[in-house]
């Protein structure tokens, strides 16, 4: 196998920016550094449109050798069967969400890897039926980018990875998962005790992140984190292949 035949091929969401929320022109977004990140682990990218129908986005990811959901704003609980946002909230369009729940789901029942960060961690919960925050009683110390310390389980793939149990992370969020969701098992808290990280074990690479890794891209617990998920998708290629 030559070395191009070995690039793993990630697949990745982007944003629905879009009035209200947003003025201007109806636009797709997404931040670089997450493209950099997989480009620095050996990975080649592909962006899926973010109002693309959830049977063309499967189209695309079954091309792909991984799948990586990217952050945005708020799930809007609605489309899961559950309350209005609040006020403070700022929901995706739900042509978004629903793609990237489908995703999401596809990615599990094909074993195929799977990293979410910020709302991709967020959806890869509400996919398994995670219950939810809408807004932290202490969101002040999770966004913007605030600076703070996240606590690994010992011996989780993600502390593996990350070459420590204790990382500090930059945060840029007010909600979160209240609990893992079925079939994952919770893998990092801050010191509030807000659920930071995901794993579903058993499984090729699942795994989810509160925080924003590409934010750090020079930090080793965000080099491991996007090594080893690469690492997996080259894998995944060649049995595929």
């Amino acid at each position: 196998m030559t070395k191009d035949s070995a690039q793993p091929c990630i697949a990745l969401t982007v944003e629905l920016l879009e009035p209200p929320l947003y003025t201007g022109r109806r636009r797709y977004q997404l931040f670089p550094e997450y493209v950099e990140c997989l480009r620095a682990a050996g990975a080649d990218a592909v962006l899926i449109p973010a109002d693309a129908p959830p049977e063309e986005a499967l189209r695309i990811l079954a091309r792909c050798d991984g799948l990586l959901l990217t952050g945005g704003d708020d799930p809007d609980l609605r489309g899961l069967g559950g309350p209005a946002p609040l006020p403070v909230c700022k929901p995706v369009p739900l042509v978004q969400q629903e793609q990237v729940l489908a995703l999401a789901r596809e990615a599990l029942r094909r074993d195929l890897p799977l990293l979410g960060v910020c709302l991709g961690h967020q959806i890869l919960g509400l996919a398994n039926g995670a219950p939810f925050v809408q807004d932290l009683p202490n969101a002040g110390a999770h966004g913007g980018g605030a600076r703070h310390v996240v606590r690994l389980t010992e011996g989780s793939r993600l502390a593996r990875l990350s070459g420590n149990v204790t990382i500090e992370v930059s945060s840029f969020h007010h909600q979160a998962l209240a609990a893992p969701g079925e079939g994952a098992i919770a893998v990092g808290w801050s010191d509030d005790a807000v659920l930071e990280a995901v794993e579903i074990p058993g499984r090729r690479f699942a795994l989810g992140v509160q925080w924003h890794p590409e934010r750090d891209p020079a930090a080793a617990a965000s080099r491991g984190l996007f090594a080893g998920f690469c690492a997996a998708a080259r894998d995944y290629r060649g049995i595929k292949a």
